[in-house]
């Protein structure tokens, strides 16, 4: 029985633990009301300007004794300029603050004809009065571990964070092995999906060697061409490999092959059209002129769009690619 009342009690005191602070702070709230009511009945009353440094110093009062964990706790922390300098923007906040709640105060005197007769003592000590009341029914050291439960939460969920990847081209010429072996009706939704994959473990350019690598071999499937075109002209890899050409590898390696030429340039216009930075790795237009008088209709169109895209893209980059 007690171990199955255990548990229930326990929940009981969290439960009544966690309305205990809602209660505090809801009191909390009543006695900043108190706080800012001060400076609103002191302009509402007539005062001059000459009460909001007062007001302003019991302010800073105010936040001496609700955040103590905020200002140095020993005289040498004092002697720094830091510390003197967060005193004044905090001051120069609570003359903000106490400046606008007076300026509404006169402001609706003023219009509504409304000038109570009252001591400035009242307001005065309205605002005062509250720093008592916080203390009474907020610990300072509650607000502490409230900011020390953040920080620690915080730190969690930086720490739920993957480490950045490093270069590993073993690795990549591992985790790149099973593209090597698609078959040749792959769908290139298929082929994206294994880059979405390898990108959790890989950095793009160690993707984009290891399949460079296994090009090398002069048996190298059709299957992993396309798939190495597909990575060659893809955002995401031109951005890692800038200066590498990667989009003139992938004309290599479709070689005479129409529809992988054909696949290259129209992958080069995409790229181009969401990353105008490419151009300098696509290939000159010199280079697909040669290619697409050796290609039929289809993949010829395709090229000399290229080659058009190029040349207005060309000026952006002060190169003229006729000169």
């Amino acid at each position: 029985m007690p171990d199955r009342c255990g548990p229930v009690w326990r929940e009981e005191g969290a439960e009544t633990g966690m309305q205990g602070m809602v209660t505090r702070m809801r009191l909390l709230q009543g006695a900043a009301a108190l706080l800012y009511l001060g400076p609103l009945l002191a302009g509402l009353g007539g005062f001059g300007w000459s009460v909001v440094p007062v007001f302003t110093a019991i302010f800073l009062l105010w936040l001496v004794v609700i955040r103590p964990q905020d200002w140095p706790q020993q005289a040498a922390g004092w002697a720094r300029p830091e510390a003197w300098l967060a005193l004044l923007m905090r001051a120069l906040v609570q003359v903000v603050l106490v400046s606008v709640c007076f300026g509404i105060g006169r402001g609706i005197g003023g219009a509504a004809g409304l000038l109570p007769a009252m001591p400035v003592g009242l307001p005065l000590g309205l605002s005062f009065a509250a720093i008592p009341l916080a203390r009474l029914v907020w610990k300072p050291t509650v607000m502490a571990e409230m900011d020390s439960f953040l920080d620690d939460a915080l730190q969690q969920v930086e720490g739920l964070q993957p480490p950045p990847l490093q270069r590993d081209p073993a690795l990549a010429l591992r985790l790149t092995a099973p593209l090597a072996d698609l078959p040749e009706t792959v769908p290139q939704a298929e082929i994206e999906a294994h880059f979405a994959a390898l990108k959790q473990h890989l950095l793009p350019e160690d993707i984009y060697e290891a399949l460079d690598a296994r090009l090398q071999s002069p048996d190298a499937p059709r299957a992993l061409r396309r798939t190495f075109i597909l990575l060659a002209t893809a955002q995401r890899c031109n951005e890692a490999c800038r200066g590498r050409a990667a989009p003139v590898r992938a004309l290599q390696v479709a070689g005479e092959d129409a529809s992988l030429v054909e696949l290259v340039a129209r992958r080069c216009l995409t790229l181009l059209e969401s990353d105008v930075d490419a151009w300098g790795d696509c290939p000159n237009p010199t280079a697909l002129g040669a290619v697409a008088a050796r290609m039929p209709p289809r993949a010829a169109e395709a090229i000399h769009a290229l080659i058009v895209r190029t040349r207005d893209l060309a000026p952006l980059n002060g190169y003229d690619p006729e000169g």
